[in-house]
């Protein structure tokens, strides 16, 4: 359940995880299709923000007695109406509707009679779902809740599964193993299936990427799952079709104790800091087998010939000293046996090397009979010396499987060779920081070619000059990251968020949003990748009628950067888009990027705009404070909406050079202080004349943003 802007509660809901993988996901087809999870309450009780009718649950806690029933900490539906609480059940139809509707502004809002604004006031009871009975075990005192109520009663001790010790010379060096059968076994929503794949993955001649067939388990809920039998033959066309070569691993980052102002630092991206560890092949059918550091938080993504990720991966893993973790695939189902076991992990292709089926052994995957047959010729059975299980700095793929060589797999070879800029370190964990490894491809002399020749202060659409913006962060990153304000129709879109209203931004040329959903890989989805590369992969038609490939006259941008500053850009944005993945800077200490001061903006910037642009052009309808006399929406990218916090945002992105206030990039003082303005006006002074007092103000407040 969200715990923001609901008092901290939601329902009470019973889990099958007998019989469920997910809410809808059952483990078998005997199953019904819905059913993983029900709310144990009979009335319904709101998991979103609004008015809960039958109030809220929070920290609930099972009595081990057998009865099932649970202590729970509930809060009243409460509101106030004109002042005075009472219960939400003395609420007409008309007013639930007003207070569950997200859509009113906070000034709508704060002239309502009825309120929802009662402080929580959980109490501790005693919940019987059996026979729907509450029973009160304790009130807070007025001005108080009481939550996360625990029972004081004998119990079972819970049976503790040890981790498993794969050799105690992995635990000694304080590693551990990961295994994987497939990463072709995924789940119905195929988040490493199909739907990952775009029409320009598949090589001439090839018509699907993973081949499908019926599962074998006649209890599994997919229609088809991958044709393992089909990928692992050499023989097979399906052997070459598959774009899928890579695993990348990364390791999160931990932000520096005490720290603040991280988030600047981060940068415009909802992923927080990560380093790469390193890169490892994937086995034609969909294996590998490697080494991870132990008790440390892990995640894996698995990329194309490219080294481009098919799918971001939203959690973490770890794993202890020494112990081997086991996965079936990528989101398999929870139950029931890999799609890459028995029959079909026992099956040896008669195109195999001799050598390399010689060393197969019963249930072993590819990626395992590969670091067999190294260990059973070097006459070395220690996984740490094993490179099969080793983590790589570079992307490398040799095919060892194919006896004939004209049915193996192209070898391909993705390092930092061809950087002429700063590469990242290769010595330990790979981070990547845009100032620092980024800016410079912008930057790089290319001729005639040179990205900022023509993406300058000059360009409207992308300026990829290092000067610093309002964030305090470079001007180009600005750009890459945030889409431009919707315009439909000649007017901004606007939406309500939390009471006040937001301009709707479109895409931006570098995707950085993801969910457990809705997870393909970033720099597939990015059409900064796309431009780059020549290739339509798996970005958005909005963002692709937003960026539309550059016409002629402009060059083609295909082959302006090589295959390692190709590497090094879809790294950075696989791994979030961020400005700084290193919390610590070269001086040893915390990583900070300073914006221009925001209560300065309140005090005295944005009264001038308030009085000046929001008064004729650039103030959206609607807003949700009193309108200027004279406003009048005129299409641009600078939308004032008469909220503070958000109209902030919006006018750093309206500054593109701290150091010199007077660069006609910064279009919050160039703009209006050049005649006409808008093009087309008739107006003989210039809003803001240069050298007056409120043009030197905002110039000064831009100024004391230089670093």
């Amino acid at each position: 359940m969200p715990l923001d802007r609901t008092q901290a509660g939601g329902a009470l809901m019973m889990i099958d995880a007998n019989n469920y993988t997910d809410q809808n996901t059952p483990v078998n087809s005997t199953v019904p299709t819905q059913g993983g999870q029900v709310q144990a309450t009979a009335q319904q009780l709101n998991t979103g923000s609004g008015p809960s009718m039958y109030g809220r649950i929070t920290t609930p806690y099972p009595l081990w007695d057998g009865t099932n029933r649970f202590l729970v900490a509930f809060n009243p539906c409460e509101v106030t109406n004109a002042g005075v609480i009472v219960s939400c059940s003395t609420l007409s139809s008309a007013e639930i509707a007003t207070l569950s509707d997200p859509n009113r502004l906070i000034t709508q809002i704060a002239a309502d009679p009825v309120q929802n604004n009662v402080p929580a006031s959980y109490a501790i009871y005693m919940f019987d779902p059996s026979n729907q009975t509450w029973s009160i075990v304790a009130a807070p005192p007025a001005g108080y809740m009481l939550t996360d109520p625990i029972p004081l009663q004998a119990r079972t001790e819970p049976s503790v599964s040890s981790p498993t010790l794969a050799n105690p010379t992995l635990a000694a060096q304080k590693l551990a193993t990961l295994t994987v059968a497939s990463v072709y076994d995924t789940d119905l929503l195929g988040r490493m299936g199909l739907p990952m794949l775009s029409p320009t993955d598949l090589p001439t001649g090839c018509t699907t990427g993973i081949p499908q067939t019926a599962p074998l388990d006649p209890q599994d809920t997919r229609p088809t799952v991958a044709n393992i039998t089909a990928l692992k033959d050499p023989a097979n066309s399906a052997y070459n079709c598959t774009p899928l070569r890579f695993v990348r691993v990364v390791r999160a980052i931990a932000p520096p104790s005490g720290s603040t102002g991280e988030r600047q630092a981060i940068g415009d991206t909802n992923f927080e800091q990560n380093e790469i560890l390193g890169y490892a092949p994937v086995e034609p059918d969909g294996s590998f087998q490697i080494n991870i550091p132990a008790d440390t938080p892990v995640g894996f993504s698995v990329l194309d010939t490219q080294g481009r990720a098919f799918q971001v991966h939203t959690n973490w893993v770890q794993a202890r000293p020494g112990e081997v973790r086991s996965c079936d695939g990528c989101h398999s189902p929870r139950k029931g046996a890999a799609i890459n076991s028995g029959t079909i992990a026992n099956t040896i292709p008669q195109a195999w090397q001799a050598n390399l089926a010689a060393a197969h052994l019963p249930g072993f995957t590819m990626a395992q009979t590969r670091g067999n047959y190294w260990a059973t010729t070097n006459n070395d059975t220690n996984p740490v010396d094993n490179p099969v299980y080793t983590l790589s700095p570079n992307m490398t793929y040799t095919d060892v499987w194919a006896a004939n060589p004209s049915q193996a797999r192209a070898a391909i070879q993705i390092d930092y060779s061809g950087l002429s800029t700063t590469a990242p370190s290769t010595t330990g964990p790979i981070i990547i920081n845009y100032p620092d490894h980024i800016q410079p491809l912008w930057s790089k002399s290319r001729g005639a070619n040179t990205c900022t020749t023509c993406h300058s202060a000059s360009d409207a659409k992308l300026n990829l000059s290092a000067t610093i913006a309002g964030t305090g962060r470079m001007v180009s990153y600005e750009n890459l990251m945030v889409g431009a304000p919707v315009i439909v129709n000649g007017q901004p879109v606007l939406q309500v968020q939390d009471g006040v209203q937001v301009v709707e931004t479109g895409p931006a040329l570098v995707y950085s949003t993801a969910s457990e959903g809705q997870a393909v890989g970033l720099a597939r989805s990015s059409r900064l990748v796309e431009i780059l590369s020549g290739q339509l992969l798996m970005s958005s038609s909005d963002a692709q009628a937003a960026f539309p490939t550059p016409p002629a006259p402009a060059p083609s941008h295909v082959g302006m950067l090589n295959a390692s500053e190709m590497r090094l850009v879809t790294e950075w944005i696989d791994l979030g888009g961020k400005y700084y993945n290193d919390p610590f800077n070269s001086s040893s200490g915390v990583q900070a990027v300073n914006s221009l001061n925001q209560t300065t903006f309140q005090a005295k910037v944005y009264p001038i705009l308030l009085s000046t642009c929001a008064a004729n052009c650039h103030m959206a309808r609607g807003s949700n404070t009193t309108v200027p006399a004279g406003t009048s929406f005129v299409e641009n990218k600078f939308v004032l909406t008469g909220n503070s916090m958000g109209d902030y945002n919006n006018t750093l992105t309206m500054i593109s050079d701290t150091c010199n206030p007077a660069d006609p990039a910064n279009y919050l003082l160039s703009e209006p202080s050049t005649i006409p303005h808008p093009a087309g006006a008739t107006q003989k002074a210039a809003v803001l004349p240069v050298g007056s007092a409120n043009y030197t103000t905002i110039a000064n407040w831009i100024k004391s943003g230089c670093p």
